[in-house]
């Protein structure tokens, strides 16, 4: 027997018959839910599909909020770095490279310099002398054949005798030393130490530079005011290629300085081992003895005496740790 109620509904004042089933199952003869009155949701009633009741949607929500929470957890599965395999390394190399290459793409292009027209010689103001030794340090050739145009003096120098062959041939400026050269510069001019460009090059460690001055008539043996050789500065700026040129062009591997030093006295004073190997393969004496009548030989023991005792000294010192 089915028990009708009859249900007045306030809005519009329409009458709805439920039956005990419907009451029960939520649902009204006309699929409508329980507590949604011609579409208007009913205070304290469940807002939902208008086809299911309360439990099935809030199991719906449930298995929505499961399959959204599967989602997430794969795509984070998916996403972590597995490298299992050297497969799976390479794939992540190819993957870098390709982030870099996307990154790149993105940056836009750097707009281009204006192109800043060089003025002839003829039309720059005169150079003085200041600026002329400045330019063939900082290589400004403009400058250079400027102050050579107006005829200006090669070998032209400071209050230390520095012309500007010495400082292009330190800072190893090719084409300024040629135009320096051909303008008729003294290869061999000395500043107030007698070193030459040839001693300037070796210090800077400028081995073409180094051959243009040799080509051009440098004297590969001369000597500055303490008897030192461009051999000796080679070696003690440690640029062995210039050591092995000037060996090459004839230089003396046994010249002595004033103190009596070789060249293989300062490898092994300042530690140049390579330049020691090299001066060894090509003949250097080890039996000449300084001033101090010191052998490279015995040079090297008082060397590694001293550091000997500098070391036991600090042994069991409060701040050394042992």
């Amino acid at each position: 027997m089915v028990l009708l109620i009859l249900d007045y509904l306030t809005w519009g004042g329409t009458v709805d018959f439920i039956s005990i089933q419907q009451l029960i199952s939520g649902e009204r003869a006309e699929g409508k839910v329980l507590g949604i009155r011609h579409g208007v949701l009913d205070p304290g009633g469940w807002k939902g599909d208008p086809g299911l009741g309360p439990q099935e949607t809030v199991a719906l929500e449930r298995q929505k909020l499961a399959e959204e929470k599967k989602k997430k957890l794969e795509a984070f599965n998916n996403s972590r770095l597995r490298l299992d395999s050297l497969a799976d390394l390479e794939n992540l190399v190819r993957q870098q490279k390709e982030k870099r290459k996307r990154l790149k793409r993105r940056v836009p292009p750097r707009a281009p310099k204006p192109l800043v027209e060089l003025q002839p010689p003829s039309q720059l103001q005169p150079v003085d002398l200041e600026t002329f030794l400045k330019a063939a340090v900082e290589n400004q050739e403009l400058l250079i054949d400027k102050y050579l145009a107006d005829g200006g003096d090669p070998d032209a120098h400071d209050m230390f005798h520095r012309t500007a062959l010495h400082w292009a041939s330190l800072k190893g400026h090719s084409q300024i030393v040629n135009k320096l050269w051909k303008a008729g510069a003294t290869v061999d001019g000395r500043d107030m130490l007698d070193r030459t460009p040839l001693f300037w090059a070796c210090r800077g460690g400028h081995l073409e530079i180094l051959k243009q001055l040799l080509n051009q008539g440098a004297e590969v043996n001369a000597q500055d005011k303490i008897w030192s050789t461009p051999l000796h500065v080679a070696v003690r700026t440690g640029h062995c290629d210039c050591l092995e040129h000037l060996i090459a062009c004839g230089a003396k591997i046994d010249a002595q300085d004033k103190e009596g030093d070789t060249a293989l006295h300062e490898a092994v004073r300042h530690g140049r081992y390579k330049a020691m190997k090299m001066l060894l393969l090509y003949g250097a004496k080890l039996g000449i003895r300084n001033t101090e009548a010191m052998t490279p030989v015995q040079l090297a023991r008082d060397w590694q005496r001293g550091i000997q005792e500098t070391l036991r000294a600090y042994v069991g010192h409060p701040r050394t740790r042992c």
